[in-house]
């Protein structure tokens, strides 16, 4: 069998394995200083005591030692980055929401392919998914759907679709952006939770809507689902939105209360979600 038709399993048995064997990057981090350091050495030495000298030749191994640790390192990220684009473009070629992409082991490779989370489900049209078994009442217009939005974040990352971006970029410029952020900052929140990030015209009403409009109005990236207790958590598109656009958690606090929570001059939820018309999500 060829490299390119591996079945999901093994492919996430590698991949597993791979990122298992943790990346030290504080180590990575203290070597990159560590050759910098006695590169601006060798520079002062060899200006004083010159290129033949004892202690240059010192530090010279230093360096190499350095960098040969450095290149064990390097080639083990490089591994991972090559498993997880093969494992990539096979979900974009075969993925089909079945037994063998929805073991325990392909969903917590494939999501943490996604967002770096090792997650065993996927939370897509406010169903949470273990198994195929899950989908057992799920029309099959409505998996093709979900289907439909997991490739979307396959290809995004695979940087092969402009769609995800656009979206954020939309979003951003929305009033429905400072209560995502809230929500993904806090893992799952209430609307309480949210509302002291909001300006102080904004109350819970407003903000219990803005959270609940793209579980309506979206077609596709709904970015969360009800986790019970009047709270919203993050759906596997919001933890790959969360990761790769939102940035740090800090996002929130650096935008300040300057934002204006009205409907004046921002974006409606229609143009963010990017049809026209309601959906069953």
């Amino acid at each position: 069998m060829s490299e390119d038709r591996q079945e999901p399993e093994s492919l996430a048995k590698e991949y597993l394995e791979a990122i298992d064997q943790e990346i030290d990057e504080e180590r990575r981090s203290e070597l990159e200083d560590t050759k910098e350091e006695l590169q601006a050495r060798r520079e002062k030495y060899v200006s004083q005591h010159g290129e033949d000298s004892r202690i240059v030749q010192r530090v010279d191994q230093k360096i190499e030692d350095v960098e040969t640790e450095l290149d064990k390192l390097n080639e083990s990220v490089q591994q991972i980055d090559e498993l997880r684009t093969q494992l990539l473009k096979a979900a974009k070629d075969r993925l089909e929401f079945n037994r063998e992409w929805l073991s325990t082991t392909v969903l917590e490779v494939l999501t943490h392919a996604l967002y770096a989370e090792r997650d065993d489900y996927l939370i897509l049209n406010q169903t949470r998914i273990e198994g195929p078994e899950d989908l057992d009442e799920i029309e099959d217009l409505v998996q093709l759907d979900m289907e439909h939005t997991f490739l979307l974040l396959v290809e995004d990352r695979l940087g092969e679709t402009d769609t995800v971006s656009e979206r954020w970029d939309r979003f951003v410029d929305s009033k429905y952006h400072k209560p995502f952020m809230g929500v993904s900052c806090e893992g799952t929140a209430s609307p309480e939770d949210v509302l002291p990030n909001l300006s102080e015209d904004a109350d819970r009403k407003d903000v219990k809507n803005w959270l609940e409009r793209p579980l309506y109005d979206w077609d596709d990236l709904v970015p969360y689902y009800r986790a019970g207790d009047g709270e919203f958590g993050l759906s596997t598109s919001g933890k790959y939105l969360a990761h790769h656009y939102a940035g740090s958690a800090e996002s929130l606090a650096e935008e300040g209360d300057g934002g204006d929570d009205s409907d004046d001059g921002q974006t409606s939820l229609d143009d963010v979600g990017g049809n026209g018309g309601d959906s069953d999500e």
